[in-house]
């Protein structure tokens, strides 16, 4: 299990492994670093050897929008105002008074020419890393600052030692550490907001709120009213009011969603009977249109099948044709046969006495009737 307050750098989450900082305050023209190496450290030293300044540029490093850090917070109250950014840039360090003159003037290591860098280490169990910096100079008499993070270890020496005004040193740390990389190992990062919200990100932190939360821890000694401190430092503000307001909109779309809703299904409901008779008269009008196909097929099946038919009636009555034309010749052969059978009684009947004589009286029995009649 993780603990926040363990005293092992291995059982812990994000620790800082070293620190540095150069032109900060009365840290002047070297780099000055501190290494904890992720152990819980004391800070020691005589008054005004810049414990206070130290821890400052790591609270600057942490709680990057001046508005939720103040500098100096061991002093008392009544000097928390007395350092700024550009008095650390600068490195004021006393007021002296001028001979002759009522007002003072303030000491100071730099001019506006100089340019100030801090940033920290961090390291976790899982090996990963975290370097966070800050880059502080004046252009026109007004200090510009540059935040970074990097995925890698970085030293003031080694990598912001060829400072410029310019921005070549972005473009030289760029090139050194990104161009061959798929992923950027340096960020930079512009104005603190961005930074605090990346920041915040990387090391694993809820809310942006930690940080402003550091700030004061830094400096508590006496802690008056916990609850005011965890309700003030430690809890987000809500507005009950914005929330009561959209939890009321929320409820009123909701209802009248339900009402749309019912209003929909009493509509289905409603035109459900018409979907189905409008359904059933498409199938109908679909039946008819295939009837009217039917028919229209029916006259060329009809005449199609009465052609086949009369072309098989045909062919048999050609058969039958055939065949009453042979029984005709069958029969004419048979009437010529009779006819010669005939020929040849009535000549044998003429050439007879007894056919003669009955045919005397055949004719005379037929002029008899004619006499008759």
């Amino acid at each position: 299990m993780l603990s926040l307050f363990s005293t092992s750098s291995d059982t812990a989450g994000f620790r800082l492994q070293y620190m540095e900082v150069f032109n900060w305050g009365t840290f002047d023209k070297k780099v000055f670093r501190i290494n904890p190496q992720g152990n819980n450290s004391l800070l020691t030293g005589a008054n005004a050897s810049g414990k206070s300044t130290y821890i400052d540029a790591l609270l600057t490093l942490i709680v990057p929008a001046k508005r939720d850090r103040f500098y100096n917070q061991s002093s008392g109250v009544e000097k928390k105002g007395d350092r700024t950014e550009e008095t650390y840039v600068l490195g004021h360090y006393g007021n002296i008074q001028e001979e002759g003159k009522s007002s003072t003037s303030t000491q100071k290591l730099r001019d506006t020419n100089t340019y100030s860098v801090i940033l920290a280490h961090f390291k976790n169990t899982d090996q990963k890393q975290i370097t966070i910096f800050q880059v502080r100079w004046f252009s026109n008499n007004e200090l510009r600052r540059q935040f970074g993070i990097a995925h890698i270890p970085l030293e003031i020496e080694k990598d912001f030692s060829q400072f410029d005004a310019k921005g070549l040193w972005k473009r030289r740390l760029d090139k050194t550490y990104n161009a061959n990389s798929s992923k950027k190992k340096i960020e930079f990062i512009e104005g603190p907001t961005a930074y605090a919200e990346r920041i915040s990100k990387l090391f694993g932190m809820r809310t942006v709120k930690a940080l402003s939360l550091f700030n004061q821890v830094v400096g508590v000694k006496v802690l008056e009213d916990l609850d005011e401190f965890i309700r003030t430092n430690m809890l987000e503000e809500q507005d009950a009011e914005t929330e009561f307001i959209q939890l009321k909109e929320s409820f009123l779309t909701l209802m009248d969603a339900k009402t749309n809703i019912e209003k929909a299904k009493e509509q289905i409901a409603q035109l459900t009977p018409i979907n189905e008779i409008a359904t059933q008269l498409n199938r109908i009008k679909e039946n008819l249109q295939q009837l009217e196909k039917s028919k229209e097929t029916a006259v060329y099946w009809f005449a199609r099948k009465g052609f086949e038919l009369g072309e098989k009636e045909l062919e048999n009555c050609k058969i039958e044709l055939l065949q009453l034309n042979d029984e005709l010749t069958e029969l004419r052969s048979q009437e010529t046969d009779l006819k010669n059978q005939e020929t040849d009684l009535t000549v044998q009947i003429k050439s007879d006495e007894v056919g003669n004589q009955i045919e005397k009286l055949k004719t005379e029995i037929s002029r008899l009737e004619k006499a008759k009649n």
